[in-house]
Order: C-alpha cells, then structure tokens, then sequence
C-alpha cells in the first residue's frame, strides 16, 4: 500500500481520535454510573460484580466475531452499528432497573464496545506508519485515561435516579459516529497471524501470563466494584465520581514512568514490585482508616491507579521480551485474553470478600490477589533466568481494548522493534533490532519447561 499524503494522513488519525474520546466519555460515565445507581437500589455486591463481568465477558465474546462482522459489511456501517447498540442498550438500562436485565444489556454492550475499539484501532492502524505506531499508542492511552475521567466527572452534575445520565451516555456513542463517517480512507486488510495455543503462550512466558490475569483480577474489580465500595463507606456520588476521576488519572501519570523502570530491571522483579505495592498500600490504606479524610484517600487511590493500570502494559512488555518476534502479535492477543478472563473472573471473586468483611473486603482481596502472585512471580525468578537488560523491548504503553491494538504494536514488526541499552542511550527512544539482540533472547528456559522445571 501506498503511503498516504500528508494531509490524508493526519486527519486519518485525528477523527478515529475524536471518536474515540467522544465514545471513552460516555464508556468512563456508564462505568461508575451502573454500579452507583444498583447500589442506590440496595442491589447486593454479588449481583453487582455478575453485571460488571458481562461487560468484559461480552468482550470476549467480541474478539471472537467482531473482525469478521466488521470486514464483512465494512469499517464504518459497522461502527454505526455498534454506536447504535449501545446507545440503545444503554437507554434501556434507565427505563427498567432489574439486576437481571442490566446483565443481559451489560452483555451486548460489551460486545458492542469491543467493535467499536477494533474499528478505531483498525483506522488508526492504516493512518499511521510502523514508524509512529509507539507514539500513536501513547496518545491513544492518554485520550482513553483522560476521557475515562471525564466521564467521571459528569456523574457530580447529574441525577442517577433519573434517565439523563444514560442519555448522556447513548448521546456519546451517537456523537463519536459523525468523525469517522466524514472521513473517506482506505481500510487494513488483517492478516492471519496463525494461531498460537494459550497452553504453549504460558509455557513460553508464564510471568507474563499469569501477571496479565491478575491486572485482570485487579482492574475489573476496580472499574466494578470500587464505586460500590465509596457508597458503601457514605461517599455521596459527587465524591464517588471524584475518586474514580482520581484512580483512573494516577493510571494515566504513572504508566509510562513505571513502565520505562521496567526497561531497566528484570521486569518480573518490577511486576512484582508493583503487586507488592498493591498489597502494602491495601493493608495501609486499611489499618490507617484513610477513608475518613478526603484527601488522605485521594492519595491512596491516585497510587492505586499508577500502580493497577501499570502491571497489564509491563506484563505484556515482558512477554514481548521472551517471544521471537515473529509470535509477538500473537502473544500480544493471548495476554490481552487473559487479561479479559482475570476482569471476568475478578468482580465474581471479590463479593464473597466484601460480604465477610463490609466494604474494607475488597482490600483484602486486593491484598490476597497480590501476595499469591507475588510467590509465583518469585518462585519463577528461581527456575527461568532473567531476560538480558540489552534484549528488552522498550517499553510501549497500551491499553487492553481490542486484539486489533496487537497489531498496532510496534514491537509485532521486526523491521521496528526497539531495545534498550547503548541504541536507547544515545536516542532516548530505542533504536533498531538486530539478529545479535534477537539471539541473546534466552533459549534454556524454554529448554528447562521441556523437562518439567515448570
């Protein structure tokens, strides 16, 4: 394919962009809205954390069709199908308040959602070159956080006992349609990367398997469960908003600084530290009763938010480090399905914490969660070496949305990977993969899984 002209170019990645933080307002709102307005129906944690994991099952259930659909009738026919369903299912959410019914809504619309992530993320894809993809995916953080927050920021200004937040919602989904159906360009044709099996991606990265189940673990509750937590404690919902807007903005600062740690270290060493720091802030935040004053919480959860939204984009980091690059886009899917299942599995699991120990539960979850995989990511420290500082890929940042952003991953073209060291010294930036780097990658490991030393 032909490069695009300049101009085309640019307004190939700004309208996706405009949709995507048009859409990512609505999404951010929706989020905290559905768990305070069942809350405020005296709705319990279970059902609860049932209709915040048919979001991510819905997902899922996505990333299975929503490419085929999606080539099948075309880019932009399918976005305004998709900004349709969930503008629909999310009136629908304010006309009829039962557990049961927002399960099933909160279903398609995750479907839905991942169609519209693919669609974005496909345009962005064709838009840019390999070359900026790095960059491309760090705006795209950065909008999606910051839209998120937003979305937040709304709920202090509306009634969640009446239609208009939702509205709000189905109006932002409606909105983010006008972009992309303006613009005129040429769209990707995916390419088969063949398959790679998940029993054969955690045998050759298991550190960055199991750390990307466990942000799963983590963040689905987050997005779940932890409005629920403030209105339990008498948070009123312009304080629940507030907090929200805070863990997610702590999510968007501390990615990137902690992520370029991790170029440095061992990167299962940080991923540890990481859940480690989960683990201590959780007992802390507990034992301190920070709850009872504002700002004193508004710190905890800006750290909660650095840390939590960190570990997936390190965790993938990592196994982008231990695969040969011609399976990192496969291993980049992988991790992002396991990611999805740990957001699925998480606000199943951390009700019953929450129902034995009040609302504080749900740091102890965090803590549980924590310390486990902390003893796993140790104990594998003890049996698979390291991988060399010099063969580490620089650090991208990402969100887990679709499988389509493993195609925007600059570290899936072996003509661009960039490694740390004595290239990223001199650049700032990384610099060009060579076959050396490629072949200090560590082969032993995989040798040992071979004998059973996993």
């Amino acid at each position: 394919m032909s490069p695009a002209p300049l101009k085309s170019s640019i307004l190939g990645i700004v309208a996706p962009l405009i949709s995507l933080v048009a859409y990512s307002v609505g999404h951010g709102l929706l989020s905290t809205l559905v768990s305070v307005r069942l809350s405020a129906e005296s709705v319990s944690p279970q059902w609860i954390g049932l209709v915040t994991a048919a979001y991510f099952a819905g997902l899922i259930a996505g990333t299975f069709v929503n490419t085929k659909v999606i080539l099948g009738v075309g880019h932009i026919r399918a976005y305004a199908a998709y900004a349709s369903i969930v503008a629909s299912t999310t009136l629908l959410f304010g006309l009829a308040v039962y557990p049961e019914f927002w399960f099933v809504l909160r279903l398609i619309g995750g479907f839905a959602a991942g169609g519209l992530f693919v669609v974005i993320e496909s345009w962005l894809m064709v838009s840019t070159s390999a070359r900026i993809r790095g960059q491309v995916l760090a705006i795209y953080m950065v909008l999606t956080f910051g839209a998120m927050a937003g979305g937040q920021i709304i709920l202090k200004w509306v009634d969640i006992m009446t239609l208009i937040p939702f509205t709000l919602v189905a109006l932002a989904a409606s909105l983010s349609v006008i972009p992309l159906s303006l613009l005129k360009t040429q769209m990707p044709q995916l390419e088969d990367h063949g398959r790679l099996p998940f029993l054969k991606l955690f045998r050759m990265t298991p550190a960055g398997v199991m750390g990307s189940f466990c942000s799963g673990l983590l963040l689905g509750v987050v997005y779940g469960l932890m409005p629920l937590f403030f209105s339990s404690v008498g948070y009123g919902v312009g304080d629940t908003a507030n907090m929200m807007a805070v863990v997610i903005i702590g999510g968007m600062c501390l990615q990137y600084p902690l992520g370029r740690m991790s170029d440095r270290y061992d990167r299962r060493m940080v991923i540890a530290l990481l859940f480690g720091m989960t683990m201590v802030l959780s007992t802390v935040f507990v034992w301190m009763q920070a709850i009872d004053n504002r700002l004193m919480t508004g710190v905890f959860m800006f750290l909660f938010g650095g840390v939590m939204f960190s570990i997936y984009p390190i965790s993938l980091s990592h196994a982008c480090d231990e695969l040969p690059p011609e399976q990192v886009i496969n291993g980049n899917q992988g991790a992002l399905l396991s990611y999805s299942v740990g957001a699925v599995v998480g606000p199943l699991l951390a009700p019953w914490f929450i129902s034995i120990r009040g609302p504080m539960g749900m740091f102890v979850y965090f803590t549980t969660v924590s310390a486990l995989i902390v003893v796993y990511l140790l104990w594998r420290r003890s049996v698979r070496k390291p991988v060399p500082i010099e063969a580490h890929n620089t650090y991208t940042a990402t969100v887990p949305t679709s499988p389509l952003i493993a195609e925007m991953d600059p570290r899936g073209d072996p003509d661009t990977e960039t490694l740390v060291g004595e290239h990223d010294e001199v650049s700032g930036s990384g610099g060009n993969d060579t076959e050396e780097h490629r072949n200090d990658k560590p082969k032993e490991p995989l040798e040992a899984e071979e004998k059973g030393r996993d």
